[in-house]
């Protein structure tokens, strides 16, 4: 790549960097500030996503990934692990995790507000700590080998060939299709923890069993379509699951108006 090809991609990123990272952050200290979200429901929220799959799930993803018998299952088996491990343990680990932030909250009672504030720091944290913080990485790297290729490509050794074809990809469609994914999943985080919150809420542990199905359908729809058909497909059905998830927050906001049972 050209100095021209890195610049172009340094700053596509830096716009995926605004939209991941800079507008979380700014709307939830606004939304924070006008009290229009519950502080403590939100950390609790921030705190389920990043304990769940940041500490937890994809250090031991990891772990596993390094053992050879594992590997070769997931090999020969990709439709299985995609749905397993890929759909199914995230929804196991996410869930549960609102599910005791819901019981934490639960000693003193929670409102609809309690619940949104919940769901969007759940959605939010992955967007901050998993994309915007890749973008930033990646807009950091791009700045790096554009300013010193030389060094860079002595530190990368081979892998500096994969990083430059890697950039090359990187532009307005590669942003725009990572908004979206961004904006359905937050929609989607926020919807199962309605569902959660409702199990709890009304002591119906098929709503939480109804949040894992969402989860982990919806993970394995969006990737196994990006495998099939592409990204664009895939982001457009994930930009569906979400408009679906957010008429059934809207739906489910008088379940949280009745008295508690």
């Amino acid at each position: 790549m050209d100095m021209g090809s890195l610049l172009g991609a340094a700053f596509w990123l830096g716009v995926g960097c605004v939209f991941t990272l800079l507008v979380p952050v700014v709307l939830l200290i606004v939304l924070l500030v006008r009290r229009m979200v519950n502080g403590k429901a939100l950390a609790l929220g921030f705190a389920s996503f990043a304990v769940s799959q940041l500490v937890l799930r994809i250090p031991l993803l990891s772990l596993l990934s390094l053992w050879p018998p594992y590997a070769n299952w997931a090999a020969a088996h990709i439709w299985l692990q995609l749905l397993l491990v890929g759909g199914l343990s995230a929804g196991l680990f996410e869930e549960t995790a609102r599910l005791g932030g819901a019981l934490l909250l639960k000693r003193k009672g929670f409102t609809c507000k309690d619940v949104i504030s919940f769901g969007l720091g759940h959605g939010l944290c992955e967007v901050i700590l998993l994309v915007g913080a890749s973008q930033a990485s990646s807009l950091a790297t791009t700045l790096a080998v554009a300013l010193a290729p030389d060094m860079m490509r002595q530190a990368l050794g081979s892998q500096f060939e994969l990083l430059l074809a890697q950039l090359a990809a990187v532009g307005p469609l590669t942003i725009a299709l990572a908004v979206v994914e961004r904006l359905g999943a937050v929609s989607l985080h926020v919807f199962n923890t309605v569902l959660v919150f409702r199990a709890v809420r009304q002591r119906q542990p098929l709503f939480w069993l109804a949040a894992l199905a969402v989860h982990t359908a919806g993970n394995f729809a969006v990737v196994a379509v990006n495998l099939l058909a592409g990204a664009v497909p895939a982001e457009g059905l994930m930009l569906v699951i979400g408009a679906a998830c957010l008429a059934g927050t809207l739906a489910s906001r008088r379940a949280f108006a009745a008295p508690e049972r």
